[in-house]
């Protein structure tokens, strides 16, 4: 059994976690203006003034709350990029395992990971957290490309997670079902991988070709 110190420390830090899970519902209901500290303190269950005994202000509280899912984002992409990923680049198959992952993280989902990583980036503090965010997310693409048998995949990996990430913001407009948002990103996907493989000089003759049919 731990001393009575011990005992008040975990119950100050499970108090001050409650507190940020609080204020991240919060911001993805209505942003950083939903996140007051009454707001927050009636969410996590607390009394009022529990706040401000953690924070000194809503903007310490904003600021931690979002540096803290983000640093947990980069902890779960960081252990994805360690498991030892089989992929499939058949199309069929690959969009239907994309549209099962869509489904499992819906487009409120991508919303809220993509407001929560724009508002760290703005913020001056969180933007080294932002920044390591996005090298995890695009270790995580690397790897996947290494199971497709593709080397030194240079900056094919940036422009993958950007495919990825404009696919979540066009999501949130629900002009493609989910299925066909998978299909569409499956084949991005795949096209590239392809680009790689014939090189740029393979990829320059083929729109020499398609430029003088063209004419």
């Amino acid at each position: 059994m731990g001393t009575r110190a011990q005992l008040s420390q975990e119950r100050s830090r499970l108090r001050r976690e409650e507190l940020l899970s609080a204020a991240i519902e919060l911001f993805a209901e209505g942003g950083a203006r939903a996140i007051t500290h009454r707001a927050v303190a009636a969410r996590a269950g607390l009394p009022p003034a529990t706040t401000t005994y953690y924070f000194e202000s809503i903007q310490e509280l904003i600021r931690e709350s979002l540096g803290s899912h983000v640093h947990q984002w980069t902890r779960e992409l960081a252990a994805l990029a360690d498991v030892d990923l089989t992929v499939d680049l058949d199309l069929d198959r690959a969009s239907r395992f994309l549209a099962a992952v869509f489904a499992s993280r819906g487009p409120d989902v991508a919303a809220l990971e993509l407001s929560i990583f724009l508002a760290a980036a703005r913020e001056a503090e969180l933007q080294d957290a932002a920044r390591l965010a996005m090298e995890a997310f695009e270790e995580f693409a690397t790897r996947l490309l290494a199971g497709v048998g593709v080397d030194e995949p240079g900056h094919l990996s940036a422009a993958i997670v950007a495919l990825i990430m404009g696919t979540a913001v066009r999501r949130q407009s629900g002009f493609y079902s989910e299925n066909t948002e998978a299909r569409l990103l499956t084949a991005a996907i795949r096209d590239l991988v392809a680009a790689r493989v014939l090189g740029p000089d393979g990829v320059d003759r083929l729109l020499t070709e398609l430029a003088r049919k063209g004419a």
